[in-house]
């Protein structure tokens, strides 16, 4: 009996999955709706964590008179702060995964992703690493690489493939259907440039939103956890990069 999850992803990186923008953003709004609180409330849980983080930064900042600046022990602070945010972010991405799955989440849920910590950690820092040095070459492959990595965090969490494999494969399934991702990004782009026009009251609902939308794009294209990757013979856990 095939996997079902498992000719998912083979349609999607086939090319074959029937992407309708338009629809997508409808149902994810619907499951924003009905999982709103604790999306929210998540969301918060995960703000509160960057305004704790930049306080305890401050400290460590020294301002020179000419108005440049200097972090003490930059690479540390940086280090920790991806500790405790991948987690976070994962537990948001992956609470939006479940919405789409018809399963039910709280606040705590979270915090489910902090046994994966080194792996989580380890993903978003090499995501950061090239979204980097993508930026300082022709900014476009920075752009492209953090677009691109977006399932990353998801694929390490579900289906518990190795920072590497999983961004190869987060990458893999970006190039499969990139004009309608890049439609799905700029509708984020610009519902987020209302944050400081709104005084960043609209994150209360963009933020929900968005991670809804991710979860369900990476369920529709994806599949649940535990299945099998069988795409023309190879396994994406090898480190193959098909476009």
């Amino acid at each position: 009996m095939k996997d079902v999850n498992s000719d998912r992803l083979n349609t999607t990186l086939a090319k074959q999955y029937n992407f309708d923008v338009k629809a997508l953003l409808k149902k994810a709004s619907e499951l924003t709706k009905a999982n709103f609180s604790p999306l929210l409330q998540s969301s918060i849980v995960m703000f509160l964590t960057f305004v704790v983080m930049g306080v305890i930064a401050q400290r460590f900042i020294t301002v020179n008179g000419d108005g440049s600046y200097v972090i003490e022990h930059q690479s540390i602070i940086e280090i920790v702060a991806i500790c405790l945010v991948s987690p976070l972010i994962t537990g948001l991405y992956m609470a939006g995964v479940k919405h789409a799955r018809g399963e039910s989440t709280t606040v705590f849920s979270v915090f489910a992703y902090f046994p994966l910590l080194f792996l989580v950690a380890l993903t978003q820092l090499i995501n950061s690493i090239l979204v980097q040095l993508g930026v300082v070459l022709l900014i476009l492959p920075g752009v492209y690489f953090y677009l691109a990595s977006s399932f990353s965090l998801m694929l390490v969490a579900d289906r518990k493939l190795t920072p590497i494999s999983a961004i190869i494969l987060s990458c893999r399934v970006f190039n499969a259907y990139w004009k309608q991702m890049l439609g799905i990004f700029g509708v984020f782009f610009l519902l987020f440039a209302t944050v400081p026009l709104t005084f960043g009251l609209s994150l209360i609902w963009v933020l929900p939103f968005y991670f809804s939308t991710m979860g369900l794009i990476y369920e529709e294209l994806v599949g649940e956890q535990g299945a099998n990757v069988i795409t023309s013979g190879s396994d994406v856990k090898e480190s193959n990069f098909n476009a």
